[in-house]
C-alpha cells in the first residue's frame, strides 16, 4: 500500500517569488510567520521541476494548486491576489500532475465568476477553492451563490476552507453548518468542505454522511493530529467522502504520517487516491 500514487486536492503555489509574496506581503500572514512558525515561511519554495521530482520520491499522481482571494478583516483589502496567468505559468509544463482550483472573491461577483470560466475554459483548471473567512461571509450568503451556478455550469467542484481561522480573520464564517443550505439549494454541486471544519468536525461530518453532494478533506492538519471523529468517519461509513490534502505542509511527511494511521487500507487507497479520481472526473 506504500505504492499508493496519492492526490493532493489541496496546496499551494510553491514558486518562490509567490510564496514570498504570500507570507511576508501582509501583515496578517508575517504576524502568523512569526508565531506560528516561528519565523520560517513553512511552504515549500522551488521550481516547477523541483517540485514534480518531489512528487515523484514521495509519491504522489497529482497535486491540487490553489489561489485563494484571502482578504483582510481589518484593512478591507485582499491579502493574497495572484494572477491566473501567475499560476498558469508555474503549472503548465506537467498538466497531467499539477491541477488549477481558481479563486472566488464574493464582494467581486462578475470579475470574479469570469475568472473562473476562463481558469477552466483557457487553462483547464478543474474546481473553485474559495476562502471567505476575511469577508466575514457565510457559504450561505448570496453572494456566494453566482460562484455555485457557475460551478454547476461549467461542471466543476467547489471547495472552500471551514473551522476556525489560523490567520487573524473571523472564525464563524466557518461554521460547517452553513452549508446545508447550499447542497439542498444545489443538489448538481459538488461540494468539499476543506481543512476538515475543526473544531466543528462533526458539524461537517453529517453534513457529507447526509448530503450525496458534499464531501471533506482532511487538509491544513498534520494527519498524526487529525480530530479522531474525522479519523473514525473516514474509516467506517465516510469512506467514500473525505479527500486528502496536505495545505502545503510537506508532501513526503503528510503522506507518511496518514498511511502510520491506525486505519483499514481500503481507506488509505481510498482517501490518498480513489475518491479524488471520482470527484474531479480525472480516472
Amino acid at each position: 500500500m506504500e505504492d499508493i500514487k496519492a492526490i493532493d486536492v489541496m496546496n499551494y503555489p510553491f514558486d518562490p517569488e509567490l510564496v514570498k509574496i504570500w507570507w511576508e506581503g501582509s501583515p496578517e500572514m508575517r504576524l502568523m510567520k512569526d508565531t506560528m512558525f516561528k519565523g520560517k515561511i513553512p511552504f515549500i519554495m522551488c521550481s516547477t521541476d523541483e517540485f514534480v521530482a518531489e512528487m515523484d520520491k514521495a509519491g504522489y499522481d497529482k497535486v491540487f494548486v490553489t489561489m485563494p482571494r484571502m482578504y483582510s478583516y481589518h484593512r478591507r483589502e485582499l491579502l493574497i491576489n495572484f494572477s491566473l496567468e501567475q499560476i498558469s505559468d508555474s503549472i503548465k509544463k506537467y498538466p497531467d500532475r499539477l491541477i488549477g482550483m481558481a479563486p472566488y472573491n464574493p464582494l467581486k461577483i462578475m470579475e470574479s465568476v469570469r475568472i473562473i470560466e476562463r481558469s477552466v475554459k483557457e487553462f483547464g483548471f478543474k474546481g473553485v477553492y474559495a476562502h471567505v473567512l476575511g469577508q466575514d461571509i457565510r457559504p450561505d450568503d448570496k453572494s456566494m451563490y453566482p460562484c455555485y451556478a457557475k460551478c454547476v455550469e461549467l461542471g466543476i467542484p467547489f471547495s472552500m476552507q471551514l473551522g476556525h481561522s489560523l490567520e487573524i480573520l473571523p472564525s464563524d464564517p466557518g461554521r460547517p453548518i452553513y452549508l446545508d443550505k447550499v447542497a439542498l439549494d444545489f443538489p448538481e454541486l459538488t461540494i468539499i468542505g476543506s481543512h476538515t471544519g475543526w473544531p466543528w468536525c462533526e458539524e461537517l461530518i453529517a453534513l457529507a454522511w447526509k448530503h450525496p453532494n458534499v464531501y471533506l478533506d482532511v487538509s491544513a492538519h498534520l494527519p498524526q493530529y487529525l480530530d479522531p471523529s474525522i479519523v473514525n468517519f473516514m474509516n467506517t461509513r465516510g469512506r467514500s467522502k473525505c479527500l486528502f490534502g496536505t495545505n502545503g505542509l510537506g508532501l513526503a511527511r503528510c503522506k507518511e504520517q496518514f498511511m502510520a494511521l491506525n486505519i483499514r487500507e481500503e481507506t488509505k487507497k481510498a482517501v490518498l487516491r480513489d475518491n479524488a479520481l471520482r470527484v474531479f472526473n480525472l480516472a
